[in-house]
């Protein structure tokens, strides 16, 4: 009986030969530079989106017809620093808890998406971050589940709560939970970097926005108290 060439026969991976494991190596390479690309992609989609977005909503609001008393840069600066600190945010302040399992998640996340990128631009740095990143990655998912169900169980969350707020934490908790998991085989590598493609593309479509417009919005109210005098105070306590 003349042998098979038809090289998608199914082979037993117990048995598997040598043709055999090239051909699945063929598959894995041309796999995970597929999802390389398709990371690269997703990445370029959400930036222009995303600066769209900003460049739509900038300058929205009232025209501010106050005369100029205060530097605009100042303004921004302590926006981004001494504003942001537990001492001068009062819900912050009343739950530290609270706000440091929101930290520890947002983390978890920044730093297995860099791991993520690096992964596709720098594989071997991508591969030390992400080793890196696993402690952090399962407490941000703890966090995740936390926040997810606190969110579910409190009826004032669960009134002011969208489903884009329920997506958008799922969404976070499986990439940490990709993440947690510390597997750096090919197919490992391919699925969490669909995932992350996918991630991308949802960014500038759903809740996920808000890692760019949180900095957005947060530079043009402080570069808009700035120019009023109110940034920085002349006093400090909570604002």
């Amino acid at each position: 009986m003349p042998v098979s060439q038809n090289p998608t026969v199914a082979c037993d991976p117990l048995a598997v030969g040598a043709a055999c494991r090239g051909l699945l190596l063929e598959r894995e390479t041309v796999l995970l530079a597929s999802a390389k690309i398709l990371v690269g992609l997703s990445i370029l989609w959400a930036a222009a989106a995303s600066a769209v977005q900003v460049l739509a909503a900038r300058g929205g609001g009232r025209t501010d017809r106050a005369k100029p008393s205060g530097s605009p840069a100042r303004g921004m600066v302590y926006n981004f620093t001494v504003a942001m600190t537990p001492a001068h945010k009062e819900t912050v302040s009343r739950h530290p808890g609270k706000f440091a399992v929101g930290v520890v998640m947002h983390v978890g996340v920044i730093l297995s998406l860099l791991g993520v990128v690096l992964l596709v631009v720098w594989p071997a740095a991508g591969f030390r971050l992400l080793s890196l990143v696993r402690p952090v990655a399962v407490l941000a998912l703890a966090g995740g589940i936390y926040l997810f169900i606190r969110r579910v169980v409190s009826a004032n969350l669960r009134a002011m709560s969208t489903p884009e707020d329920h997506i958008a934490i799922l969404a976070t908790c499986v990439l940490c939970a990709l993440v947690s998991r510390g597997r750096v085989d090919a197919q490992s590598q391919v699925v969490l970097l669909g995932y992350a493609a996918l991630l991308f593309v949802y960014l500038p479509l759903g809740k996920l926005r808000h890692a760019v417009f949180f900095f957005a919005a947060r530079a043009d109210y402080g570069r808009r108290l700035g120019y009023r005098g109110v940034y920085p105070p002349s006093s400090t306590g909570p604002e």
